[in-house]
């Protein structure tokens, strides 16, 4: 029986950053990169074009937060799932992207086997799994 893919547009200002999460997801079945974008404007572009299953969403721009491009992203498409990337477990940041719509997050020191399994987790049928909680 064959797996759906998981559909996955990555969303950081960093070049490198996008680029070594394509390195480490794209001969991982079932991930497909349909797209990545380094701005708000691309971010939003994507995910009406590409309609991906979910956004990494990492840093887009230096005058918007992650929740203010979590919360655009959902308006556009309440389905997508957002997993935040972020360095930080502040439980200001991580409650504002909770309550922007996303299903989660993952630091980015975390390992490439976790940033799977909370891909995952995300795109299951209940949306967050065994996703690192956002506790305040």
């Amino acid at each position: 029986m064959a797996h759906r893919k998981i559909r996955i547009l990555i969303c950081n200002r960093y070049v490198l950053f996008r680029t070594g999460i394509k390195a480490l997801l794209r001969k991982q079945p079932p991930f497909e990169i349909v797209g990545e974008a380094g701005t708000v404007r691309s971010t939003v572009k994507q995910v009406q074009r590409l309609k991906p299953d979910i956004v990494l969403m990492g840093e887009a721009e230096r005058d918007w937060s992650i929740a203010e491009v979590t919360r655009c992203i959902k308006t556009i498409n309440p389905d997508v799932k957002v997993l935040v990337l972020n360095l930080s477990d502040d439980p200001r940041l991580l409650s504002g992207c909770l309550d922007a719509g996303a299903s989660g997050y993952i630091r980015k020191d975390d390992d490439a086997s976790q940033l799977r399994s909370a891909i995952g987790a995300a795109c299951s049928k209940n949306g967050h799994g065994h996703l690192k909680a956002f506790v305040a």
